[in-house]
C-alpha cells in the first residue's frame, strides 16, 4: 500500500496541508443567505422519500435538484445534530471537503492524461487555488459540489473510454445522473458521450465491435437516467414532465436580482453577453488565465493540423472535450439568453479549464528543451500559484469578493462602484464577534438584517441567546453594509482592496412604541385568533399582530403576508398573473418582543382589499406552523352581492352555477345548497383571450391565463350557501374553463363558458 502510494506523495501532502488550513478557518465564514433553504429541501427530500412527510409536492423550490443535500442531511441526522451551530459547520466541512476530492479526482484524471506526476500536482493547485471558489466551498452546497462532480464525472468518462466496457460506462452514466441532480447543466455531458461514442462508431473496424459500443451507449444512458430518477424524488411521479418543468425553470429563474457589472446596473435575465468570460477573467489568477489561454491555442492548432485525432479516441479529442465543456456552457446562456445569479453558477466551468491549463503549460514544456528552461516555467507556475495563496491568505475571509489586477484595486472605493463586492449573509460573522467581544455579557439589542438574521445561527446557543434583533429605532448595534450616517459612532469597518464592504456603528435606541400599539390592540376584539391574535385598524390601513406569552423563539422566522385586492388591476403588473401582493416580513421589522409579550404593526396597502392570508415559517423550518385566513369585506357585502347574482339566470350550471357581469368583467360562483367539504379543493380558472399577444409572455406557449384561486380567500360561505366572485383580466376574452381539481390526480369537475359577440 506504502509503495502504491509512494509516487503520489506530493499530491497527498498538498491535500493534506489544504485540509489542515480548511480545518483551522473553518469557523471563520458565517452563514449564507441559502445555507438553510438547502437544508430544508434536503429535509424534505428525506422525509418524502421515509414517508413521513409530503411537503415536497407542495414546496416552490421542489424543481432544484438535491445530488448533494442528501448526503448532507443523512450526515446530520446520522450524528443527531440539533444545534444549529453544529449543522452548518458539518455542512460548511462537507462541502469543503467534497471540493477536496474534486482536486483529488483532478490530479488522478491529469495523471492519467499526461503521465506525469509534476504536471498532475499543477493541476491539483490549479484546481484549488482560486479564490472565489475557496471562499464559497465552506458555505455554497450547490455551486461548488457541481464542480468537484464535474470534475469526478470527466474522470470517469476518460476512464470509461480507455477501458471501453460496460461497467466503466454504467459507472460514468451513475456519476453524469447525480451530476445533473445537482445542478441540471450536468445533462450537457450525456449528447457529449454520445458523440463521442458515435465517432467510435464511425470508425469500427468490425461487427462485434461497432455491437459493443452501441451496447455501451446504451447501458451510459439508462444508467445516467436511473441513477437521476433513483437520486432525485421530485421525479417519481412524472420523471419525463417533471424533469422538463425543472429544465424550463432552471433556464428561467423566478428570481431577478440586479447585479451591478462595469458600473452599471443589470437584472439577471438581461446581462451582457461578456458578463460571464469577463467576471472569469477579473476573478481568475493570471498564471491560471495565462495557462489557460496557452492551452487552449495549443490544442486548437493542433485540432486544426490534425482533425481526424478530434474524432478519435486520443487525448486530443479529450482536450477538445474539454474545450465545449467550458465554451458551449457559456455560449448556451448567452444565446438562450438565460438569467443566472452571478459567476458562481458557472463555477463549473472551471473544471475543464484546469485541465485546459495542463496541456498550455506540456506545450511551454514541450518547446523547451533545456533543463533550466523547463525548470524556470514550473518556478514561474510555482511562483503564480504563491501568489495567489498571498493574495487569499491577505483578505481572508473575504475570499468570496477577490479580484485580480485586471481590475482597478488601489483607486480607494472605486472598485465597489463598478462590480458587486458581497455575498448575502456570509459578511456579518465579523461584525457579530466584535459586539460580542466588546460587550461580554448581557443582551444586545442588534439593527434588523436579514443577513444577521441567518448568520446569527451560526454562532453558539449561549450568543445566540444574548442577540436580540430589532428594528431601527430600538438596536444599539447596526451591521450594514452601507456607511453609517451621523447619528452612529462607527465602532468597525471591513474592507477588501480599499473598498469598505461592511461597517458596525453604535446607536441611540429611540423609546419603545409597541407596548403601546399592543394595550391599544388588545383594547378591541380580533379579526382573526390563532397562533398570534390578529387586530385590523382600517383607519390606519394596519393589521397588528399580537402574542401572549410570547418569548424568543416564538417570533423567529418569515411571516408571510398575502393581500387579495378587489380589483387585481390594483396590483404592480408583475404580480398580476398570480393575483395577490406578497407583503411578507420578518417580526424584527415591525415589531418587538418585551415583557413576554409581542407585538408588530405592519401597513397595509392603499387599494381595496378582499382577503388577507398570514402565517409564519420557522427559524430553520420554511413549513408553516400557522395559519389565518380571512376576508376584509363585510360579510353582508357578500350576502347581497349573492341575492343579487342569484335573482339572474346563470351561463352555465355545473356543481357551482356560473354568471358574468354585463361588463364580463367579473365571474360569479354559486352553490346552494353548500357545506364547507365543497369548497376544500382549489378552483382553477383557466382564461382564454381573443388576442394571444395579450397574455403575458410566459402564457403565450399554453395559450390561456390561470386565475386560480382558493375560495377561502375569494368567497364566503354563510346559511348553506357559498358565494365568491372573480375577477377576469380587463382584456379581450375568448373564453373561460374553471373547476376543481385534486393535487396530483386531476380534475373534480369542470365548466367552459364561451363568450360570444
Amino acid at each position: 500500500m506504502a509503495a502504491a502510494l509512494l509516487p503520489h506523495r506530493a499530491a497527498l501532502v498538498a491535500l493534506a496541508l489544504f485540509l489542515a488550513a480548511s480545518l483551522a478557518v473553518l469557523d471563520d465564514y458565517g452563514l449564507s443567505f441559502d445555507d438553510n433553504r438547502e437544508r430544508f429541501r434536503g429535509g424534505l427530500t428525506l422525509d418524502y422519500v421515509l414517508g413521513s412527510d409530503d411537503a415536497l409536492s407542495h414546496f416552490p423550490d421542489r424543481a432544484y435538484g438535491v445530488g448533494f443535500e442528501w448526503p448532507l442531511t443523512l450526515v446530520e441526522r446520522a450524528f443527531r445534530l440539533e444545534d444549529s451551530r453544529h449543522i452548518y459547520l458539518t455542512r460548511h466541512l462537507m462541502t469543503r471537503l467534497f471540493l477536496l476530492a474534486g482536486g483529488l479526482f483532478a490530479y488522478l484524471l491529469a495523471r492519467r492524461l499526461f503521465g506525469s506526476g509534476a504536471l498532475a500536482l499543477a493541476v491539483l493547485l490549479l484546481f484549488l487555488i482560486h479564490p472565489r471558489i475557496y471562499g464559497h466551498s465552506f458555505f455554497n452546497s450547490k455551486d461548488v459540489p457541481f464542480l468537484s462532480m464535474f470534475m469526478i464525472a470527466l474522470f470517469l468518462t476518460h476512464r470509461a473510454f480507455k477501458r471501453d466496457n460496460l461497467w466503466a460506462f454504467a459507472l460514468l452514466g451513475a456519476a453524469v445522473g447525480v451530476l445533473t441532480n445537482i445542478r441540471i447543466m450536468g445533462v450537457m455531458l450525456v449528447p457529449a458521450v454520445l458523440a463521442m461514442r458515435g465517432f467510435d462508431l464511425r470508425f469500427a473496424a468490425t461487427g462485434a465491435e461497432r455491437k459493443r459500443i452501441l451496447i455501451s451507449a446504451g447501458v451510459f444512458t439508462a444508467a445516467a437516467a436511473l441513477a437521476l430518477y433513483a437520486t432525485w424524488p421530485h421525479l417519481w411521479v412524472d420523471p419525463v414532465g417533471r424533469f422538463a418543468e425543472s429544465f424550463a425553470h432552471m433556464a428561467r429563474f423566478p428570481y431577478d436580482p440586479v447585479r451591478l457589472f462595469r458600473g452599471s446596473l443589470f437584472t439577471s435575465a438581461n446581462l451582457p453577453a461578456d458578463y460571464i468570460l469577463t467576471w472569469f477573467s477579473i476573478t481568475t489568477p493570471p498564471f491560471a488565465l495565462l495557462l489557460g489561454g496557452i492551452g487552449a491555442a495549443a490544442l486548437l492548432q493542433r485540432g486544426a493540423a490534425r482533425p481526424m485525432q478530434v474524432v478519435r479516441n486520443t487525448r486530443l479529442r479529450f482536450g477538445f472535450l474539454l474545450i465545449g465543456c467550458f465554451a458551449l456552457p457559456v455560449a448556451t446562456v448567452v444565446l438562450l439568453d438565460s438569467s443566472i445569479y452571478g459567476l458562481r453558477h458557472m463555477f463549473f466551468i472551471y473544471a475543464p479549464f484546469s485541465l485546459i491549463a495542463a496541456f498550455g503549460l506540456k506545450w511551454l514544456l514541450s518547446i523547451l528543451t533545456r533543463t533550466r528552461l523547463r525548470a524556470a516555467v514550473y518556478g514561474a507556475a510555482g511562483a503564480g500559484a504563491g501568489a495567489a495563496l498571498t493574495a487569499m491568505a491577505l483578505i481572508h475571509p473575504f475570499q468570496y469578493a477577490s479580484f485580480n489586477f485586471l481590475v482597478d484595486r488601489t483607486t480607494p472605493e472605486r472598485l465597489k462602484t463598478q462590480y458587486s463586492m458581497h455575498l448575502t449573509g456570509v459578511w456579518g460573522k465579523l461584525g457579530l464577534e466584535q459586539v460580542l467581544a466588546g460587550q461580554p455579557s448581557g443582551p444586545v439589542a442588534l439593527e434588523y438584517d436579514i443577513n444577521i438574521v441567518k448568520t446569527r445561527g451560526g454562532f453558539p446557543q449561549s450568543d445566540r441567546a444574548r442577540m436580540r434583533i430589532v428594528n431601527a429605532d430600538l438596536a444599539r448595534f447596526s451591521l450594514t453594509r452601507e456607511r453609517p450616517n451621523s447619528t452612529g459612532k462607527t465602532l468597525g469597518t471591513w474592507s477588501v482592496y480599499n473598498n469598505a464592504i461592511a461597517f458596525l456603528a453604535e446607536k441611540t435606541p429611540g423609546d419603545n412604541p409597541y407596548p403601546a400599539a399592543y394595550e391599544a390592540a388588545r383594547s378591541s376584539e380580533p379579526i382573526a385568533r390563532s397562533e398570534y391574535d390578529l387586530y385590523l385598524n382600517r383607519d390606519e390601513r394596519s393589521l397588528t399582530y399580537a402574542k401572549e406569552p410570547c418569548v424568543i423563539p416564538d417570533p423567529e422566522g418569515l411571516f408571510y403576508l398575502l393581500v387579495y385586492p378587489e380589483r387585481t388591476s390594483d396590483l404592480p403588473e408583475a404580480e398580476r398573473s398570480l393575483g395577490r401582493a406578497n407583503i411578507s416580513f420578518y417580526f424584527q421589522e415591525y415589531g418587538d418582543e418585551f415583557d413576554g409579550k409581542c407585538a408588530a404593526v405592519v401597513p397595509l396597502p392603499d387599494y381595496d382589499i378582499a382577503a388577507i392570508r398570514t402565517g409564519q415559517t420557522g427559524a430553520f423550518d420554511p413549513v408553516s406552523p400557522w395559519e389565518s385566513t380571512f376576508l376584509f369585506t363585510d360579510p353582508d357585502v357578500y350576502r347581497t352581492a349573492y341575492e343579487r347574482a342569484a335573482s339572474r339566470e346563470p351561463e352555465v350550471r355545473a356543481v357551482f352555477d356560473l354568471r358574468l357581469d354585463e361588463q364580463r368583467r367579473t365571474l360569479t360562483y354559486t352553490r346552494e345548497p353548500c357545506v364547507s367539504s365543497d369548497v376544500e379543493l382549489p378552483f382553477f380558472l383557466h382564461v382564454e383571450p381573443k388576442r394571444l399577444s395579450d397574455l403575458p409572455e410566459e402564457r403565450r406557449s399554453l395559450g390561456f391565463d390561470t386565475r386560480g384561486f382558493d375560495f377561502r380567500l375569494r368567497g364566503i360561505l354563510f346559511d348553506g350557501k357559498c358565494f365568491a366572485q372573480i375577477p377576469l383580466p380587463d382584456y379581450a376574452v375568448a373564453g373561460v374553463r374553471t373547476g376543481q381539481w385534486v393535487r396530483g390526480e386531476g380534475e373534480v369537475w369542470e365548466a367552459t363558458l364561451l363568450f360570444e359577440e
